[in-house]
């Protein structure tokens, strides 16, 4: 992996690294374009799939596993093309037009922001779960409010949820939790699911799902965690509340466009218009997966999006005039650079600093030391984004100790926290100041500002 060179003009930028984000980066790659790849982390919406049941040639394919290999794939490509792709773990914060037929963006890592300059670019960056219209769903965000249930289901063990939406993250949401809850409470506005229908005719059949039809969501109900939601029967006008302890909006997503509005046109749901091969309306800049306006977003497609526009952009930067050096085509000092790409190293290769529920009772409550706590569970994709911030974190603040816990490994300390407030997401951050909690904070969106709250780095 190689650093954000001060003199080097990309020849491709590629935003996110979802399927279609690595469908393109292949491409591009074996053209020996130079590529710099930015994203949070390898998958994309991959992450919260419980299970992939429609990928060709492969009957059933967990969404871990799904992962893991694109992962791998990745990792490959990193040792096959180190002179040819630079990777920074980061989001794109904006993207606009520079002279002479290049594109200047900023990307917001965890040891700082960075620009650089590219002679094309491909907009991967997919879309952002949304939360429910209804009064308390905002502030019980975190708890009681969740979203994936592959790496929230095993915080309500036992206990009674509801999945709100009738599309397939409804249905995965529904299927994973089953495994772990008494029951689910399936809140549709139709009169049926309107996801795949293998996945509808399962669901159907197991005994912990009760489905709710035709009704809306008024309100999520609770002061400081989820206790119940009020509904709406749409054809009776029939109002009431019904208790449970967790609350799933599975209702779609909003696109990650908003970097890119200056740049590209977009339609009245913020997706980027595109044409057949992912071109916008700017030369030079294409647009693939979920975050574009190409109905039925599916893996398949996204990746078919991602090798067209590929090889529509190399066609593209191979007719361009030859590009020599430019002096202002990375801002900020080279130490600065490679100072951020040795941290991104140096955070891959670092393991959470997990300990055992002995070392927590003897060692962490009993110390003068304040100390951070990440809860986390093994494969959660919003925890993998936060873990740069952590480390981060942990090298600002050399008086505190920070540590990790996994829900499942660490059931005597997951009960003590739960003794004060039950823990409903992953990541959640707690802070033991002489021996007790001090602070909690968790908004899966935030984990950077949610850690500075309780380090004091941030008012």
């Amino acid at each position: 992996m190689d650093g954000v060179e001060k003199k080097k003009l990309y020849d491709v930028a590629v935003a996110g690294l979802g399927p279609a984000g690595l469908s393109a980066l292949v491409y591009l790659l074996e053209a020996h374009l130079s590529v710099i790849a930015v994203g949070t982390e390898v998958g994309g919406q991959i992450n919260d799939t419980p299970e992939i049941t429609n990928w060709p040639f492969i009957p059933i394919l967990s969404g871990d596993a799904f992962q893991k290999g694109m992962i791998t794939f990745f990792e490959n490509l990193e040792r096959k093309f180190p002179e040819y792709l630079t990777r920074v773990t980061g989001s794109i914060v904006s993207a606009n037009n520079a002279a002479g037929n290049m594109y200047k963006l900023a990307a917001q890592t965890s040891g700082g922001s960075i620009v650089f300059f590219t002679r094309a670019l491909i907009i991967a960056t997919g879309a952002t779960r949304k939360n429910l219209p209804a009064p308390g769903a905002e502030k019980l965000k975190g708890k009681g409010v969740a979203f994936c249930g592959t790496c929230d289901a095993p915080f309500f063990k036992d206990e009674t949820v509801a999945v709100i939406g009738g599309g397939n993250t409804a249905l995965e949401n529904i299927l994973t939790l089953t495994k772990y809850v008494k029951e689910v409470v399936a809140v549709i506005v139709t009169e049926d699911f309107t996801g795949n229908p293998d996945l509808r005719e399962r669901i159907t059949k197991l005994p912990n799902v009760k489905i709710i039809r035709n009704t809306q969501v008024l309100e999520v109900i609770g002061s400081t965690t989820v206790t119940g939601i009020r509904l709406r029967d749409l054809k009776t006008g029939r109002e009431w509340e019904q208790r449970l302890e967790g609350v799933f909006p599975s209702i779609g997503a909003t696109v990650n466009s908003q970097p890119f509005t200056d740049l590209v046109e977009t339609n009245r749901y913020g997706e980027i218009t595109v044409g057949v091969l992912g071109e916008t309306s700017s030369p030079g800049v294409w647009a693939i997966g979920d975050v574009t306006n190409v109905p039925f977003k599916q893996i398949g497609i996204a990746t078919g999006q991602g090798i067209a526009a590929a090889l529509s952009a190399i066609g593209y930067v191979e007719s361009l005039p030859s590009a020599s050096p430019c002096e202002d085509c990375a801002e900020g000092s080279e130490s600065f650079k490679e100072k951020i790409l040795t941290k991104q190293r140096e955070e891959e290769e670092l393991a959470y600093p997990d300990v055992s529920d002995e070392q927590f009772f003897k060692e962490i409550l009993t110390s003068a030391k304040d100390t951070l706590i990440m809860v986390r569970i093994e494969g959660c994709g919003d925890c993998k984004a936060a873990r740069p911030y952590f480390f981060e974190a942990q090298e600002q603040n050399p008086s505190m100790r920070f540590i990790t816990i996994e829900w499942e490994k660490n059931p005597e300390v997951m009960n003590w926290l739960n003794e004060r407030e039950k823990v409903r997401a992953a990541p959640t951050f707690v802070k033991i100041h002489a021996g007790a909690e001090a602070g909690r904070r968790v908004d899966m969106e935030r984990p950077k500002e949610m850690i500075e709250e309780l380090t004091g780095q941030k008012e």
